[in-house]
Order: C-alpha cells, then structure tokens, then sequence
C-alpha cells in the first residue's frame, strides 16, 4: 500500500511527493529565501517496475525540470504555498542532478537532486529593487545628479510599465532632498529589459539648470539640454576724438533638442520661445541704449529634433558721452602757385628772369562722422546751421590751427582765411532685421569738406583789419 507523503512540490505540471508512487520525496526539502531571490532543493526519488518504466519515469522528470518560466507550489497538509509565476516569482529556472548515491541507485530506483530559483518582486517599494544615487559637481558648482536601479514586474505589470509608472515620484523624492532649491531637468534616460520584462535597469541624470530654456521659464517642457552663449565682440580702433563709443557686436548662441513627446515643430519653439527669449536675455545682461539684429542663423535637425541658432546683434551701452559712435576728421593745406617766366635772348635756351606770380594757399577739412538718429546736412556759407545735430560740428582744432566750426566762418574776412566751399552730405541707414521683434537701428553717416582760401590784404590800400591768421 503506498503511503502519501504529506508534503508535494510542483513545479508548472510536474509533481512530486504527495501520493505520487514514482516520485518520492526522499529528504526534507531546504528553501533559502531573501529579499529578491527565492532557491529551493530537495531530493527525488524515482520508483519503477522495470527497467524500461524507470527509463520513461527519468525522461519525464528529467524534462519537466529542466524548464523554465513556471511555477511553483508547496503543499504541506492542507496547506499550499503557492508562487504564481510572473506574479509572486520571476525568471524561475530549474536544474536536476543524478546524486549517484549507491543506496538509491540499484534495481528499478534513481535518486535526483532538484534545485529550483527565482527572483522575487519588490512588493515592498511599489516594484523598486535597487537604486543608487550620486551627485556631480561642475566647475562652476553646478550639481549633475544620476540615477541607477532596478525595478521587478508587480502584480503582473512588466517591469518598464512599472519603472515608468512609479519612479518620477521617486527622483522628485531624491532631487528635493539633495537641493530643495534647485531646478532639476532629465537630461539623458536608459532603460533595458530581460526577455520577459520581469526585471528592468534603468540609469537617469538630471542637470541643474542655472539659466532659463525661455522666457520667464526655467524648465520648459518642449526644450532639452540647452546651452546660451554670448560673445561679446568689439574693437577700439582709432577716432579723431575722444570718449567715442562705438557699436559694438554680440554673437549668440542656442543649441538645445525638442522634446518630440511635446511638439515636433522646430520653427515655432524657435520664433516662440528661443529668438524672443534670447533678445530679453541680451538686454537684461548687456543694458543697451539702442539695439538691432544684424545677421540671423538657424539649422534645423529634423532627423535629431535639435535646434542650433546664431544671432548677431548690434548695440551701444548705456551712458555714452554722444551719439557719435565713429568719426573720422583731417585738415590739410594744399598750396600752387603761378611763376612769371621772360627769356632773355642771346643767351642759353634756359635762361630766362622768373617773376613771382600769383599764389594760392587752402585749408581742406574732412570728417566722416556716424551718429545715432536724425541728422542733418550742415551750412557755414551765409549763415551756419543753427543745430549741431547728434553728430555735432566739426570744432576740433589741430595744433595751432582752430577748428572751422569754432569760428565765424559766415562773413567774409578782408585778410586771413575765408571759407570758399563746404559740402555736407548725410546718408541713412537702417540696421537691423526690419521683420524682428527688435526692430531696426537708425543711424546717420555725416560726411563734410570744407575748403579755406587764405590771403592777405595789399599794402596802400588804407587800413587794414587784420584777419584770423595763417
């Protein structure tokens, strides 16, 4: 009469123990349970009539617990532990050995010993196996924070449908308590899986963002691993006057990538977001009197969804002592005179008396001045213009020799300098992109020359008065 074992396991359609007469339970069984693994050995007997049924028998058992994937019950009595495979075990596999053991093995017996193991899910942190976190600081103390663990399948959930359902509130958990303060972005995530899904790995990093991705926003949802420079570009040539403030030039740039779960439109985050947000941030870092845009760039990465951008931008600073922003200025003489020539004859085909004739001598002033604004063509024959304008007069003097605007170069002097011809000419221009939302720049260029004739009274001719001077 066969006696039943109190004790079963069953491992997916293979049972042994119980009231089974060919597989016997030969030893307790030893269970080594943790909280992420599950192992589980015990011994079976195999009993037959013959030789050929113990063949069949050993094939059967041999097979079923080969197997993976299945699971597994404990009976004891009435009672049964069970573990439902993808729900309560994961990853079960199962391995079988022929002990050898010479008490066992003789007429129609073979003994086994079976181990069985599976990983157990994290019932305990909503599917959260393990995670690590560590913190980076840059140069400049900004924190890189990343993120690596494992999350198991719950409840019959695969193990990424669980990883993206519960870790959010997890990161926001760690963020907040490395800096409470700070502005975190998910830079780059990982996840990979095993065959079934029933465990996943997973790596984030997040970055601390210093600087707003657009206006007013310091994280914005369709903008991604962002960077904004500016650089500063100008010269201090040389001008013909002091304390000139010339224009000066910023190149910025934006490279960022668009988050495709939010919006694939490239060219409206640009005109949207990017180019106005770029402009307030200029203007709140640099302070300028007067700005335009002079040269727009933008690539569009349509197979990537990134966005490159460079704007060139022209400005003046705040608090320039004029509006003149370049100047040019000169003053030359430019002297001819004639020579009365009689030949004497008689004598060598050179020879001839030289008479002093008449002699001219001029003053030529030339400036070039570009100013901010509106201006004007200036007069100084019959009446000088009454406003400067913001490119102001020509007034600088050069040694001993005064400036032409300094004078009254509107009369007619009977001995020294007289102005015969000034010409002045102002051309406008518009910098800047006319379509922006900065508008365009005005800017006057202010180009003169004026020309003196000097000359000196002839005696005999009563009394003089004399003039400026040469």
């Amino acid at each position: 009469m066969t006696r039943t074992n109190p004790f079963a396991i069953t491992y997916g359609d293979q049972s042994v123990g119980g009231s089974s007469s060919t597989y016997l339970l030969s030893a307790p069984y030893v269970i080594d349970k943790s909280p992420s693994d599950l192992r589980l050995v015990f011994e079976v007997l195999v009993v037959a009539g013959s030789h050929e049924g113990l063949k069949g028998s050993c094939a059967t058992i041999e097979q079923a617990f080969s197997k993976r994937d299945q699971s597994l019950a404990i009976a004891m009595g009435g009672s049964t532990f069970e573990y439902v495979f993808g729900t309560d075990v994961l990853n079960t596999a199962a391995n079988l050995a022929k002990t050898g053991k010479p008490q066992t093995d003789r007429g129609y017996s073979r003994a086994y010993t079976c181990s069985i193991e599976g990983k157990l899910p994290a019932n305990d942190l909503d599917g959260l196996r393990e995670v690590a976190v560590s913190t980076h600081y840059e140069a400049s103390r900004q924190q890189i924070v990343t993120m690596r663990g494992i999350y198991t399948a719950l409840h019959g959930t695969g193990a990424r449908a669980t990883y993206v359902s519960n870790f959010d509130s997890e990161a926001e958990t760690f963020l907040n308590a490395i800096d409470s303060e700070a502005t975190w972005e998910l830079a780059d995530e990982d996840v990979s899986t095993d065959r079934l899904d029933h465990h996943a790995t997973f790596t984030r990093q997040y970055v601390q963002l210093l600087a707003d991705q657009s206006q007013g926003t310091r994280d914005d949802d369709e903008i991604r691993d962002h960077r904004v420079v500016f650089n500063d570009q100008h010269a201090h040539l040389g001008d013909a006057s002091q304390n000139i403030a010339r224009l000066r030039h910023v190149v910025a740039t934006y490279d960022c990538a668009i988050d495709i779960e939010q919006t694939q439109d490239l060219q409206s985050v640009w005109d949207d977001k990017i180019k106005p947000h770029i402009v307030q941030m200029f203007r709140d870092q640099f302070e300028p009197q007067v700005l335009a845009i002079e040269d727009v760039r933008v690539s569009y990465d349509e197979t990537r969804k990134r966005l490159s951008s460079s704007l060139r931008l022209v400005y003046r600073k705040q608090g320039g002592a004029s509006d003149v922003v370049e100047v040019s200025e000169s003053v030359a003489y430019r002297e001819q005179r004639t020579i009365d020539y009689t030949p004497v004859h008689g004598q060598g085909e050179f020879s001839m008396e030289a008479d002093q004739g008449w002699g001219i001598r001029e003053r030529v002033w030339s400036r070039t001045a570009i100013a901010l604004g509106e201006e004007a063509p200036k007069r100084r024959i019959g009446g000088k213009t009454a406003d400067p304008g913001p490119a102001g007069l020509f007034d600088e003097s050069y040694g001993s020799i005064t400036g032409v605007d300094e004078r009254n170069t509107g009369d007619v002097v009977p001995d020294g300098w007289n102005v015969t011809s000034s010409s002045s000419q102002v051309s406008r221009q518009w910098v800047g992109d006319p379509d922006g939302d900065v508008g365009q720049m005005l800017v006057s260029v202010l180009t003169e020359s004026v020309v003196e004739r000097y000359h000196t009274r002839p005696s005999g001719g009563g009394t003089t008065t004399p003039g400026s001077g040469s």
